[in-house]
């Protein structure tokens, strides 16, 4: 049974560790800021050099507001090329570690980038808080709702930057967007659209040798543990041990951020789902196609994950529609009808690589200043919640009422068990 939120928050932010490497001494926010003075370069760590990892250590290392001490990875061969990568461009060669408990121990790190699988998220951003570093999270920013505000609770209680990596938020296209879409001229926006293709992850369970130089073992951490696989490992958005949705929770939390900044709200009122899978399944636990409902004061807001999915001609997108009109978006350009509005479509910069360099100096220039960065942690969290909601009304079959005071679901303990998950010893927040 999951334990008592308050309790399980409680836990998470005076915890230091699991297994035999403890971290202590916990920096301040205060004097970790006077060590990163307006001109220093933040001396940083990816943890986790997989496929967004990566993205992230090559936009990293062409970027003159870090350096790059140290790489980390549960596969040895994963980091060791990338340190090789780094080398080639910067001339500096980082440390690489396959336990990420050596890299928070060091006094030589500001900053720790986090792109592991969702599972590893909060108890690694909370460790790094704790270590005292500055902690920049890929989104989800977690599997579970108790887990993510343990994370908000973490970054306030030690006094860090915490940045969620929905860059949609420095990116000018959308920037303009919500600029027209809270301008008014759309009229009053009364529904809200998000949709894209369909949940393509399948994964397969056939029990197979550990790889060489892979601790598996540590890659599952918190999660049950299974005997290897290729399907949980390169797959694992299809399983719910290691992510809560396949498309739901990887594209979700960035389309309903920008639905959040719109509509100027960040709390549902309830949510309904169905799904379905076709063509025989996507992923162990994951649907193929599903529609989603969320209520919020005033504005409806749907999840569209079907075949042949396009609006505006944007096959993925975000849609407000208002009384006089309606605006569509995606990361290259957005478009207004109709035309009579007078409002022209806006194109934007190609989008050079996921790994967003003004997110990226966003979070650096708040790491010298200690400034909330523009995907704080608490908005991060808050655009996670509705996705990870959708996925329980898909497990429960139901229409849920929420408390967004609360973060509980109302007079429905049920429903309220799947918001924490156990951790496999010993792990524990």
């Amino acid at each position: 049974m999951p334990m008592n939120r308050r309790n399980f928050i409680t836990r998470s932010c005076r915890s230091i560790g699991a297994g035999a490497v403890l971290l202590t001494g916990a920096k301040s926010g205060k004097a970790h800021a006077a060590r990163v003075g307006p001109s220093d370069q933040v001396r940083i760590a990816v943890i986790g050099t997989g496929g967004m990892g990566g993205r992230h250590v090559e936009a990293l290392a062409e970027n003159p507001n870090c350096h790059i001490v140290a790489l980390c990875d549960v596969a040895k061969g994963r980091y060791i090329n990338r340190q090789k990568k780094v080398e080639d461009m910067t001339g500096r060669r980082p440390e690489g570690f396959q336990d990420f408990r050596y890299v928070l121990e060091r006094d030589d790190i500001d900053s720790v980038f986090i792109a592991t699988p969702d599972h590893w998220h909060p108890l690694l951003a909370i460790k790094g808080c704790e270590a005292g570093k500055d902690v920049y999270v890929e989104k989800p920013a977690a599997p579970t709702v108790v887990e993510a505000r343990a994370m908000v609770e973490a970054g306030r209680r030690y006094g860090r930057v915490v940045q969620l990596g929905t860059q949609q938020r420095s990116m000018p296209v959308f920037q303009k967007a919500i600029d027209v879409v809270r301008s008014g001229r759309l009229g009053t926006i009364t529904s809200a659209s998000v949709w894209v293709g369909v949940n393509a992850w399948r994964t397969g369970f056939t029990e197979a040798p550990v790889p060489k130089g892979l601790d598996w073992d540590l890659w599952l951490g918190p999660a049950p543990y299974e005997p290897f696989s290729m399907g949980r490992y390169g797959g694992f958005m299809g399983n719910h041990d290691y992510a809560r949705g396949g498309e739901l929770t990887n594209w979700g939390v960035h389309l309903m951020d920008i639905v959040h900044w719109g509509i100027g709200q960040d709390k549902p009122l309830n949510v309904q789902a169905v799904g379905t899978s076709p063509r025989g399944g996507a992923g162990s636990q994951n649907f193929e196609t599903i529609d989603a409902t969320w209520e919020y004061p005033g504005v409806n807001v749907t999840w569209e994950q079907r075949h042949s999915n396009e609006h505006g001609g944007k096959g993925l997108g975000i849609m407000f529609q208002g009384t006089k009109g309606k605006l569509i978006v995606d990361r290259a350009t957005y478009k207004v009808f109709p035309e009579s509005l007078g409002i022209p479509e806006f194109v934007g910069e190609p989008e050079r690589s996921w790994a967003n360099t003004d997110h990226h100096n966003n979070f650096f220039d708040c790491i010298r200043t200690r400034k909330r960065p523009v995907a704080d942690i608490e908005q991060g969290v808050r655009s996670t919640i509705p996705v990870l909601l959708a996925g329980i009304a898909l497990k429960t079959r139901r229409k849920l009422n929420w408390d967004g005071d609360a973060e509980q679901f109302i007079h429905d303990e049920a429903a309220n068990r799947y918001l924490s998950r156990a951790y496999r010893p010993p792990w524990h927040l």
